[in-house]
């Protein structure tokens, strides 16, 4: 049990990278205009908030059971 919380760990993590790493890059990305850059940054923001939100359900879904799973091997 506990692997399947560092992997929803991991995932909350590595998602978050990727998702600043987006939006770093079209923020300083100069080949396009300004109203498509802010199209773009929204976007990202709002898939960014979707990813974020359903990681975070998975981690309170998944820690009862951690827990339950921790207690009992205990």
């Amino acid at each position: 049990m506990e692997w399947r919380l560092f992997v929803v760990f991991f995932v909350l993590i590595a998602g978050n990278c990727y998702w600043g790493y987006r939006y770093y890059f079209a923020q300083h990305n100069k080949n396009i205009d300004g109203r498509e850059r802010m199209e773009q940054l929204d976007d990202i923001q709002d898939h960014w908030l979707q990813f974020s939100g359903i990681a975070l359900m998975l981690i309170m879904l998944l820690t009862p059971l951690a827990r339950q799973a921790l207690e009992g091997a205990s």
